[in-house]
């Protein structure tokens, strides 16, 4: 179904084929042909439609800013189509009409004939001019519009995070696949264990001192115990001394 253009529009104006109306070899100048092509999605091959009075248009091409114009305001069959500067002429205004399936006929206002493509070429590069209408597939038009690109909303920044400090086990560098934290706790088990045989060396020599003096205090106690066991000798009176003479 076909609805108004909407003046300003952007379209690729495309044949039942899909090539494209464009300016030939990106030309900017006036007189620069106008022919069909694969749509590359060039600006030469975009066209913007500028409704100047009810339902006519001037065809503004893209790149150029130059409109599509039929040679030397011709109205015969076989007048070939080119760019020129907007100068406001009948040749260069346009009526969209609607057609089967969706497809428009551009209809020159100056001579009422339509756009059509020369010899019916399927090939890039095929010309275009104006031919009565005949109602032929090579004088159908879609016009595709062309929408500009959606602009991403902005990204809020993001908060900046604070830097983490690496823990020391995982900082600590490398020596010979291990930490130096897992060496250094090696190093320290290894003077444990080589401590440990000292420790029990002279732990032996020490050992001695107390079973003398154990043997020291048994001998003192058996003494003792002789001594209350043995009978005490009965005390004699002492002998008087003899008189003297």
């Amino acid at each position: 179904m076909t609805k108004k253009i909407v003046s300003n529009t952007c379209f690729a104006i495309a044949s039942k084929d899909g090539r494209v109306l464009e300016v030939a070899d990106f030309n900017a100048e006036s007189g620069a042909l106008v022919q069909l092509w694969a749509d590359a999605g060039a600006d030469s091959q975009r066209w913007v439609a500028v409704e100047v009075a009810e339902g006519i248009y001037k065809l503004e091409n893209k790149l150029s800013g130059k409109v599509l114009d039929v040679i030397a305001s011709g109205t015969e069959n076989g007048a070939w189509v080119h760019q020129w500067d907007y100068l406001g002429k009948d040749n260069q205004l346009w009526e969209l009409v609607p057609a089967k399936r969706g497809y428009y006929k551009i209809k020159s206002r100056l001579s009422g004939k339509v756009l059509d493509i020369v010899d019916m070429n399927s090939e890039n590069g095929a010309h275009v001019q104006i031919w009565e209408d005949v109602d032929g597939d090579n004088q159908l038009w879609k016009l595709v519009e062309q929408k500009a690109p959606k602009k991403a909303p902005a990204k809020k920044a993001a908060a900046p995070k604070a830097e983490k400090k690496p823990a020391a086990a995982k900082t600590a560098k490398k020596a010979g696949g291990k930490s130096v934290a897992e060496k250094a706790a090696e190093v320290l088990d290894g003077l444990k264990k080589a401590a440990a045989p000292a420790k029990k060396a002279a732990a032996k020599k020490a050992a001695p001192a107390p079973k003398a003096a154990e043997e020291k205090t048994v001998a003192a106690v058996a003494r003792k115990a002789a001594q209350k066991a043995e009978p005490k000798a009965e005390a004699k009176p002492a002998a008087k001394a003899a008189p003297k003479k």
